[in-house]
């Protein structure tokens, strides 16, 4: 009893921080646009793909080809602001339908051209072998981006609560109108939002793209994911998206070591957000604030 415990706490602990590389960027989003961003799904397939299209079709090398990426995930980004966000922002049935169809779009590209048969695979690992900790085992690679995970969130908190742009966009998530008042420039305030949720995810597929399975709706599941850390912990707020990303990597290893079904993972994590919903509506933590 006292291993599969253990089991599921360290595998929870694990799951949770690498989620937060997946949720962090959406729970912002969600934030401070105030807009349920369902394109986000995009920039999971467009990290891997698009750096293996670099690599494969120009003939770079791995760290080029990922600095072309990086710079091809900006300026998707910024297009996707200009003529979508900023254009549709009071319109949200189109805004929405519109955002879903880049996801869309990027998904059916990439399978289009590099079908699962393909057999993508970046050597983005840092470190390989197996961390064993106790009784269990887990590959090195995740461990690492479970620390990258912690550790970039932790930037974000710091970014949020000491800088001036930090305070800015805490500002504009809470009353956009008076922002404008006090003289914040609200529109640079948006694209540097949208520019930067990029980072944990662009990061968090390389840390894991060599370990989980890589194929082009694969931005579906981890969407899926996002969401409902997103949900549970309130959205926008990174405080409960903290707490929510250890809750549902608990859930998903709980499902794993106790149920021994892993396909019951989001199953399980869905029930979990709905009955913490019908007891607290707006999640873990207040949505209207940052942290």
């Amino acid at each position: 009893m006292w291993d599969i415990l253990f089991f599921i706490l360290i595998y929870g602990f694990i799951m949770g921080a690498i989620y937060l590389l997946i949720a962090l960027g959406f729970s912002l989003v969600c934030g401070v646009l105030r807009i349920f961003h369902l394109g986000y799904a995009y920039i999971f397939p467009l990290t891997i793909y698009g750096t293996w299209m670099f690599m494969r079709e120009l003939g770079l090398s791995l760290i080029p080809s990922i600095v072309c990426m990086v710079i091809l995930q900006f300026i998707v980004s910024y297009l996707i602001y200009k003529f979508m966000i900023k254009k549709y922002l009071h319109d949200e049935l189109t805004l929405l339908t519109a955002l879903l169809l880049v996801a869309l779009i990027v998904e059916q590209a990439s399978s289009w051209r590099y079908p699962i048969q393909e057999g993508v695979y970046l050597e983005t690992t840092l470190i390989s072998g197996i961390v064993e900790i106790g009784s269990a085992a887990m590959p090195a690679q995740l461990v690492t981006g479970a620390i990258v995970g912690l550790v970039l969130t932790a930037l974000f908190a710091l970014f949020f609560t000491k800088t001036k742009a930090g305070l800015a966009v805490r500002a504009i998530s809470q009353d956009i109108d008076s922002s404008r008042v006090v003289g914040i420039n609200v529109e640079s305030l948006y694209i540097l939002i949208m520019m930067i949720v990029l980072i944990p995810v662009i990061i968090g597929m390389l840390l894991v793209g060599p370990v989980w399975m890589i194929e082009p709706g694969m931005g579906w599941h981890y969407m899926t994911i996002a969401i409902l850390v997103a949900v549970l912990g309130g959205l926008g707020n990174i405080k409960g998206t903290i707490i929510a990303s250890f809750l549902i990597g608990i859930t998903h290893a709980t499902m794993c070591f106790v149920v021994g079904e892993p396909r019951f993972m989001n199953l399980s994590a869905l029930i979990l957000v709905m009955f913490i919903l019908i007891a607290r509506p707006q999640g873990i933590a207040r949505s209207e604030s940052l942290w």
